[in-house]
């Protein structure tokens, strides 16, 4: 099949004929491939832009119906996605500095520039163009945003305050008076006025926060309840974080409030909703498509915190490379929790079951709550099993929540210094095997109530969530554990919590889990051979990230990128790739629909990664010919993990 090779329309607006024709001779003498069209007036030109797309247009300033920057002007305010090159005979320093500012992309002189010249020119302006308008489109999304955002805080009643830690003297915004009911000046603002209206069962955690705030230079935030006219109770959400002013010689406590009164009636008030209503798929398309939203950019953030991990650092750098990448997957994790809080309220949970290199597996879901851990000054120690084989099928994102809720419950039933003991063990089961966890507490043993709440925390949970009028806030700290004894059934586990004799308590998990079959490189494997890969993707930080990834993977690779499916499909049947990584949801043409094209005429292994991590969607990759399918955020190494296992099968 012959490949199909896209062409740039260019445009020149001189009167001169012959110069003209020169521009097109140097271009076709550098072998640019290119359709030129050519116009003699600005009223020609701007007539042909409007009946057919041009990539790059060349101006003379001399024109019979306008002249001189004039002519820049006009077109621009006209044509302003048309990248402009002014090739004239006009020399004048003070119009080719004001067209340079304009936005002009190169100025050239007649008779002073050559074939290779106008080739430099011809291919930065078509490439800086396309840059400048990426930028400019982004940022006139950003001025969206933040326009948005603004509005918002005006409706959200969302106050600023500002607090000097040695005096406690407090300066308050406008909107805080009205949140606390009281007309501005009429208190004295410092931070025991402040307690004053707080409630009375509150006060010790506040107290706390604007302690333990006044302390480092991290963000700290808190919920609580203020009384207003000494009767009704308000919630808010209070932040706050240091500041060091006039040289170091005050310490400011910086920090916001916000009434979030409303939005506390309204989560409960949804929530009634969704338990008293039928609209369970409408609940899991809204869930996936926050999925998909939250997703994008932590696959963005994952990538590029990798490529930064391998750059050279100092050990402080490389500290905190480590701990924001525990700080990212714990921001995943309750992503997780947030999406699958539905779970509760419905009996539809979907096993996604993948290949786990387990002894890595369980070493990063651990490592997720260790960071908590040495905050709260408690030991937690890993243990893994003799025996533990090298890979298993079984869905790693519940086995990864279940592990995570159930360290942070046991972390938080711990006193300071205490320890926490994770084990894990894999035995024969017939034939499959059976996972073992073992959360042990050397010191704390749990009540006779203590107990029957954590072995019926499903139960009691779901009865709290449909008594419309129960709050939630006392079994708070038992939706971790029954979301984990939900998605343990959901896999034919089991979850058991018991007190171990002489002391000390035990939460123990088994879980059925199959051997893996596939034939799977290792982690450490890497192309013997130049590999061409085609990245198929429309989000630019994912394009940017994902090609240093693979890049750095080993100099034998590249990647070329394709910013939608059309382009995808094209960039195939133009080119012979080893392997293709499709992103699903894309403009103009999605991954699916660029995925059918291309198997219509190629067996060139395809990946799908995507976002949006539903079971169905999976299956549709793989309907359609797919080779694989991997979830974003990924980790690097599983991606080349498998390049090389989908590239192994092929060959």
């Amino acid at each position: 099949m012959s490949a199909k090779i896209s062409k740039a329309a260019i445009l020149s607006i001189d009167p001169n004929t012959a110069d003209a024709e020169l521009l097109n001779k140097y271009l076709k003498d550098i072998g640019f491939k290119f359709d030129f069209i050519h116009a003699t007036t600005m009223k020609a030109g701007l007539d042909i832009i409007d009946k057919r797309p041009i990539d790059l247009a060349f101006l003379e300033l001399n024109l019979p119906d306008v002249q001189g920057f004039k002519a820049i002007n006009t077109f621009m305010e006209a044509s302003p996605n048309v990248p402009l090159v002014v090739v004239s005979s006009l020399n004048n320093e003070i119009i080719i500095n004001q067209s340079v500012k304009a936005g002009v992309q190169d100025y050239l002189l007649k008779g002073q520039f050559d074939s290779k010249t106008l080739c430099r020119t011809t291919w930065f302006s078509l490439q800086r163009f396309k840059v400048q308008y990426k930028l400019e489109e982004t940022a006139r999304e950003l001025e969206a945003f933040k326009k948005r955002f603004l509005e918002a805080q005006k409706m959200a009643r969302f106050g600023t305050w500002e607090m000097d830690v040695v005096t406690n003297e407090m300066t308050w915004a406008e909107e805080v008076y009205r949140i606390f009911n009281i007309q501005q000046g009429s208190v004295n603002t410092t931070l025991s006025e402040y307690l004053r209206f707080v409630h009375f069962d509150d006060r010790g955690i506040v107290e706390a926060f604007f302690e333990e705030a006044g302390r480092d230079g991290s963000l700290h935030s808190v919920e609580h309840r203020i009384t207003t006219d000494g009767l009704n109770a308000r919630h808010v959400l209070v932040q706050a974080m240091v500041k060091i002013e006039e040289a170091g010689q005050r310490v400011m406590l910086m920090g916001s409030i916000w009434d979030i009164t409303e939005r506390k009636t309204s989560e409960r008030l949804l929530l009634e909703k969704a338990i008293n209503s039928q609209t369970a798929s409408i609940q899991e398309e809204v869930l996936a498509d926050l999925g998909f939203q939250i997703r994008t950019p932590l696959s963005s953030i994952v990538n590029l915190l990798f490529l930064l991990g391998n750059t050279e650092t100092s050990s402080q750098q490389e500290m905190l490379v480590n701990n924001l990448k525990i700080s990212i997957s714990d921001l995943s994790m309750s992503v997780n929790n947030l999406l699958n809080f539905s779970l509760m309220v419905t009996d539809a949970v979907k096993v996604e079951e993948e290949d786990i290199s387990l002894l890595e597996f369980l070493n990063g879901a651990v490592n997720v709550v260790k960071i908590k851990a040495e905050t709260a000054k408690l030991k937690l120690k890993f243990i893994p099993g003799d025996k533990l084989p090298e890979k298993i099928t079984a869905d790693p994102r519940k086995i990864t929540q279940i592990i995570y809720n159930l360290i942070e419950f046991a972390l938080r039933q711990s006193e300071e210094g205490e320890s926490i003991t994770v084990k894990a063990n894999c035995l024969p089961n017939d034939d499959r095997l059976e996972l073992e966890l073992h959360i042990l507490n050397s010191h704390k043993q749990l009540n006779a109530k203590e107990l029957q709440e954590v072995n019926n925390s499903e139960a009691i949970v779901k009865e709290t969530l449909s008594n419309s009028g129960a709050e939630l806030a006392p079994k708070k700290k038992l939706m971790g554990v029954a979301i984990s004894n939900k998605l343990i059934k959901s896999l034919d586990g089991t979850l058991m919590f018991r007190n171990l004799s002489p002391a000390g308590s035990e939460i123990l998990v088994k879980l059925p889990v199959s051997p893996s079959k596939q034939v799977k490189y290792k982690v450490g494997d890497a192309p013997s051979a130049p590999m061409r890969l085609l990245l198929v993707e429309d989000h630019f930080l994912n394009q940017l990230a994902t090609k240093r990834v693979l890049t750095s993977w080993s100099d034998l690779v590249t990647v070329d990128i394709a910013e939608n499916g059309q382009l995808g499909y094209e960039a195939v049947e133009a080119n012979n790739y080893d392997l293709v990584l499709m992103d699903i949801q894309m403009p103009v043409m999605n991954g699916i629909e660029s995925a059918k094209k291309i198997r219509e005429f190629s067996k060139v292994p395809i990946i799908a990664l995507t976002a949006n991590s539903t079971k169905q969607e999976q299956d549709k990759c793989l309907e359609i010919g797919m080779n694989d399918y991997l979830s974003k955020p990924f980790k690097p190494l599983e991606l080349y993990e498998r390049i090389m296992t989908v590239l192994s099968m092929e060959n």
